[in-house]
């Protein structure tokens, strides 16, 4: 009975929705990255030398952020200008630094402001209080002397494309905007993509990888993580000026072929047509490598160079037929997992109810530890006081207390299943919990795939949930019997091991260890 319970509370926690493999695959047209116009003179990397100003950006509230320009020497004319917009993983003003000194040497002025890291964390990210940040940054680069302000646009990496479609909803003087890494889709949506293809880069078999769309099927609001559910597609209606989107092909964290599609539709749908799609050999930060995190690593060959010369064509007028080079070209894409149209919960909506009920079983194990402790000193000082009363020979007051021998069977009788089915709970969840560290460590840090090893460890998670299982049910089927015997505190602690068993086998339901169909 508890097998099919379990089983299909199991089914019945699984989400209304599943990551799938993506197939629409998107066509490049050409596997050099190159961009150049085709009917404009333009300046190339490397054509003038460049030199750094260091600022200080008032955004209000007296908060001053610092921030670096970088110019080119003796460029000709008012130049393009481009503001950089951090990501997650950046926020200082020294921040990109290779890109923007190799566009300042293509005869581009660069803005990289810092990024203001107050009330910025897991739990909480407030964009439109960034995108004014930026929106002030905007225009004190357009007020240096020699900045061309009909041609100074944006450039913007992963996170920071929500805040430059905040920004361009906001302002309508961005000529341009260069997204690079884009997440486009909302927070829990681009996220499946991402979870997904981690899980199954580290060999992780099916069961866990749809475990993870049980995570993100949760209402995160309890804990903060609003940003979640950022509306990326409303703001997308915002890119109405040429847009350049750019993605490594190793980059398993964003959708990479789904997301400059829905670009390109987004904006055409606004009569945008003005959007180049260049892949590179590079990773999520468009380095030349596939680790996410790798320190160190150059820039993906070709990225700068058609960055700046997009850039440049751009400011010369090149339209959407101005260009020598073709619309989407580069390496070649293969995003695994499509980002889902919905991610409706099942049963168990809330991060925080399933937190409850995991953090519930230790807790109630511990309390019925510490009330076990009270009523085993309890028992000692009353089988010591009956001792007492026997070696005196007061006979007559034995008839008012239970005989020595009762207490023992009575807290025998609840000791032993207490005891197992604790151990027992201890140690799966234990393991279980293990087995879920390790699978998300070797996803996010990139080691070795061990497709078979997890695979074996599900299996055996399997089993050991069974065992749990059955453990727990002879527990309390011993403690049944018993139950006439104790009373009290016992009985409390009788009461708080089966919540706590309640509460583990739950939790193992909805890590699906009793799912077998």
């Amino acid at each position: 009975m508890l097998l099919l319970i379990c089983a299909l509370l199991g089914w019945a926690m699984m989400p209304r929705w599943q990551s799938s493999p993506y197939t629409n695959h998107i066509a490049v047209a050409s596997s050099d990255p190159a961009i150049m116009p085709a009917h404009a003179n333009i300046a190339h990397e490397g054509q003038y030398e460049t030199r750094e100003t260091q600022l200080s950006i008032d955004v209000g509230d007296g908060e001053q952020l610092p921030a670096v320009l970088r110019e080119p020497i003796n460029a000709p004319g008012p130049r393009p200008a481009c503001l950089f917009i951090h990501g997650s993983g950046t926020s200082g003003a020294e921040d990109f630094g290779d890109i923007a000194n190799a566009m300042a040497s293509a005869g581009i002025v660069t803005l990289v402001p810092a990024k203001s890291n107050d009330d910025y964390t897991v739990f909480h990210r407030d964009y439109p209080r960034f995108a004014n940040e930026y929106s002030t940054a905007m225009d004190v680069l357009r007020g240096i002397d020699g900045v061309d302000q009909s041609h100074t646009g944006i450039y913007a990496e992963s996170e920071g494309t929500w805040i430059a479609t905040i920004l361009a909803a906001k302002r309508h003087d961005i000529a341009f905007a260069a997204l690079t890494s884009a997440p486009v889709f909302k927070g829990r949506e681009q996220m499946a993509v991402a979870m997904s293809t981690y899980a199954h880069e580290a060999g992780a078999p099916q069961p866990v990888i749809e475990d993870t769309m049980k995570l993100l099927s949760l209402d995160f609001r309890p804990f903060g993580f609003q940003y979640a559910d950022f509306d990326a597609d409303d703001y997308l209606r915002s890119l109405t000026m040429p847009v350049l989107v750019s993605y490594g092909v190793y980059d398993t964290a964003m959708p990479i072929e789904q997301g400059a599609q829905r670009i390109m539709r987004v904006a055409a749908s606004n009569g945008n047509n003005a959007v180049t799609v260049r892949y590179f050999a590079g990773n999520h930060q468009m380095r030349a490598g596939k680790g996410l995190f790798a320190p160190g690593l150059p820039l993906a060959d070709g990225y700068t160079q058609a960055l700046e010369n997009w850039v440049n064509g751009v400011a010369a007028g090149a339209t959407v037929s101005g260009w020598a080079t073709p619309q989407v070209a580069g390496a070649t894409p293969n995003q695994q997992y499509a980002a889902p149209r919905r991610t409706n919960s099942d049963i168990i909506g809330s991060l925080g109810v399933l937190i409850g009920i995991m953090a519930a079983a230790p807790i109630l194990l511990a309390v019925a530890l510490l009330l076990g402790c009270v009523a085993l000193v309890q028992s000692l000082m009353r089988q010591r006081s009956l001792q007492d009363v026997h070696m005196r020979g007061k006979r007559a007051s034995l008839r008012t207390v239970p005989p020595a021998h009762a207490h023992s069977t009575a807290v025998a009788s609840i000791a032993e299943p207490c005891w197992g089915m604790g151990l027992v709970m201890i140690a799966a969840s234990v393991l279980l919990y293990g087995y879920l560290a390790a699978v998300g460590a070797a996803a996010v840090f990139a080691m070795t795939p061990a497709p078979r090893l997890f695979d074996i460890g599900w299996h055996v998670l399997q089993v050991i949930a069974i065992v749990v299982m059955l453990v727990c049910a002879w527990c309390l089927e011993s403690m049944w019997r018993s139950w006439h015997l104790i009373a009290g505190a016992r009985r409390a602690i009788c009461l708080l091991v089966t919540a706590a068993a309640v509460c583990t086998l739950l939790s193992m339901a909805f890590w699906g260890l009793f799912c077998w169909w």
